[in-house]
């Protein structure tokens, strides 16, 4: 798939890329990733060979700026571009990489002056202009933000990416209608972007429309080994009340991937809705296993066992969250009731 983690967009993978979460079962996972990793050394060593072949071959320097970029070695893909442009000023894409660079690098001017550049020397190019709006988003410019959207539309009225930062830019002004407006838009365009249904699904969930969880199931059924898609699922549930429901996806994103998250929900549920406080405790205790640090877990751990009647393990608990974090407020309360 195309999109899949665009909640993240300004975060990862090159500014303007969207990067695949494709959780596959427990099973599959280890083989897949060592597929992948071969993959991507053959990739490597491909773009090793060819530079050495052809020093002088701008667009090879370019791939590998882009492959170190991805892997977060900003300076040796700094040092590739350079060199890329060194033999040739004239390909936009690689001034569209020398701009990745330097968002990556937090040099948002800098990055901004390029694409502009980008723009002047090539004023129909939409990756340059939709990574313009990007920026002008960041900066809140939300005026900036439309205008090159639509710009970038009218180049190209197929562009689904241009009408999620439309719907992006709308949520951040408050005008939710205009915002699910454009979220359709993005999926009619294109049916498989994960983000869209997702944060069709948010929007609708935050209105009490039943309609949300048809848009989530159409995550879904993007790829149902995606486990970012059972786990926000598996929290609609939890929120409208279908906690078996709720308990089940949560079990099902645990078979495919070890998560704290799920433990903590399950027990989160146990704990709360249910009063089923010994299955809190057992997936509380799951949570901190797999994240000794999960705060969250350990005071509601400390909380079930309090609830339980084992008040000594309680307050062991709560002594323990508060050497880890000493003004913990929650904690020093039960604290002090349990003493």
């Amino acid at each position: 798939m195309k999109h899949k983690n665009i909640i993240y967009v300004f975060a990862l993978f090159v500014f303007f890329g969207f990067a695949c979460q494709n959780s596959e079962p427990k099973e599959v996972k280890g083989q897949q990733e060592e597929v992948v990793k071969t993959r991507v050394l053959t990739t490597f060593d491909s773009l090793n060979l060819g530079i050495n072949q052809d020093p002088t071959n701008s667009v090879l320097y370019n791939k590998r700026a882009n492959f170190f970029l991805i892997a977060g070695d900003h300076n040796k893909a700094l040092a590739d571009i350079s060199t890329a442009i060194q033999y040739d000023t004239t390909n936009p894409d690689i001034w569209l990489t020398l701009a990745d660079i330097y968002f990556a690098k937090e040099r948002f001017v800098d990055s901004r002056e390029i694409l502009l550049k980008t723009k002047k020397m090539d004023p129909e190019n939409t990756a340059a202009i939709l990574k313009l709006a990007r920026l002008y988003f960041i900066y809140q410019d939300y005026k900036k933000t439309m205008d090159y959207a639509d710009e970038a539309l009218d180049l190209d009225p197929m562009l689904a990416d241009a009408f999620f930062l439309k719907a992006m830019t709308y949520s951040e002004k408050g005008d939710t209608a205009s915002a699910i407006f454009q979220y359709q838009k993005s999926v009619e365009v294109e049916p498989d972007f994960y983000d869209a249904w997702v944060m069709l699904g948010n929007l609708q969930a935050a209105k009490n429309n039943p309609l949300a969880e048809q848009y989530y199931q159409n995550a879904l059924n993007l790829d149902t080994n995606n486990t970012h898609a059972i786990y926000i699922m598996g929290l609609y549930y939890q929120n409208i009340g279908k906690l078996d429901d709720a308990i089940g996806m949560y079990e099902s994103m645990i078979d495919k991937e070890e998560s704290e998250n799920a433990y903590y929900n399950i027990g989160y549920v146990n704990l709360v809705y249910i009063e089923d406080y010994q299955q809190a405790i057992i997936n509380f205790q799951k949570a901190l296993n797999i994240n000794e640090n999960y705060y969250d877990a350990l005071f509601n751990l400390a909380l079930a066992l309090e609830l339980s009647g084992d008040k000594e393990d309680a307050r062991a608990k709560y002594r323990e969250l508060l050497k880890k974090v000493p003004n913990h407020e929650k904690a020093l309360s039960q604290l002090n009731q349990l003493d």
